[in-house]
């Protein structure tokens, strides 16, 4: 790589993160890399820098900020020759640890410039992207819980920001007390089911919100979401689930149903919030996901390769 603009968050994940990026930034200048450093707070602005980035013919961008961040500009960089990398500063950086970078912490000040290394010393690879009622995600979408519970944690960023992923896991066990599932028909995988649901996702990845993982059978590129309903309407169901789900004993439980599709068709028996990778959306009463195959470019440490996709290139 020769030409790789840089769209920094100052809002994603822990506050005064712009030293980290700087470091990044020398990390990549120091081995003969030309690098553009954008540093937006707004939706607006990240997706501007992005088509700008497109037009300009970059070569890469890379997204130092959270999985909505990089939400946002890989929706704008699908179907272009522009790869997608990703500094992880975020809360949960799901994606920096599905394709196994190295992650921030006070401690390791030098994470993030060796992020930016492992990927120019990686790989370009083609990712799915997935789509639910219009909003394109690059790690998973769905109805239930979890759209429950970041619509109520949306008005409150700056502590997530300030206390992490930890802050966001304790809150999800509060708000999940008053969350009592949904009725719903799904459609999927050449079967129609129908009954109550605490949470319904499709996943293009394994790991899942920061904290879980589904399992490891999820390619980014084989033009399947891994489908998962997880039924039940009580608190005491919702805190079982998530216990196996940790202990990854979820998988065949009775509870539990895991499908593979490229589509996947959810009708509610009354409007419910959705979220497409952990943005919450204005409740629908059906929520339709699909493949859109192969339409990124994405960088990954020379390793991921093996393990996260199905073509050998």
């Amino acid at each position: 790589m020769t030409q790789v603009w840089i769209l920094h968050n100052p809002l994603a994940g822990r506050p005064n993160s712009a030293g980290d990026v700087a470091r990044a930034v020398e990390a990549l200048t120091r081995r003969g890399v030309s690098t553009r450093l954008e540093s937006h707070a707004t939706i607006a602005q990240f997706r501007q820098i992005a088509r700008e980035a497109v037009a300009a013919q970059a070569e890469a961008v890379l997204v130092a900020g959270g999985d909505g961040s990089l939400n946002l500009v890989a929706a704008e960089l699908a179907g272009s020759n522009v790869a997608l990398g990703v500094l992880p500063i975020g809360t949960a950086n799901v994606w920096a640890k599905e394709i196994g970078l190295p992650l921030p912490a006070w401690s390791r000040p030098e994470a993030l410039a060796r992020a930016a290394l492992t990927l120019l010393d990686g790989e370009t690879r083609w990712t799915d992207l997935g789509e639910c009622n219009g909003h394109k995600f690059l790690l998973w979408a769905g109805v239930g819980l979890d759209a429950f519970v970041m619509h109520r944690l949306s008005g409150q960023r700056l502590f997530s920001r300030q206390l992490g992923l930890a802050y966001n896991v304790l809150a999800t066990f509060f708000i999940g007390a008053e969350w009592r599932g949904f009725e719903a028909r799904v459609t999927a995988g050449g079967r129609e089911l129908a009954g109550r649901y605490l949470l319904a996702v499709a996943a293009n990845v394994n790991e899942y919100g920061g904290t879980f993982r589904f399992g490891d059978t999820a390619r980014l590129d084989d033009g399947q979401l891994d489908v998962w309903l997880f039924a039940g309407d009580t608190y005491a169901e919702a805190l079982a689930h998530s216990a196996r789900l940790f202990a990854g004993k979820h998988a065949g439980h009775s509870g539990v149903t895991h499908l593979t599709s490229d589509r996947l068709e959810i009708h509610l028996a009354r409007p419910q919030w959705f979220h497409a990778d952990g943005e919450p959306f204005t409740p629908a009463e059906r929520i339709s996901i699909q493949v859109v195959p192969r339409a990124l470019r994405v960088l990954v440490p020379a390793k991921a390769g093996r393990d996260l996709f199905s073509s050998a290139e």
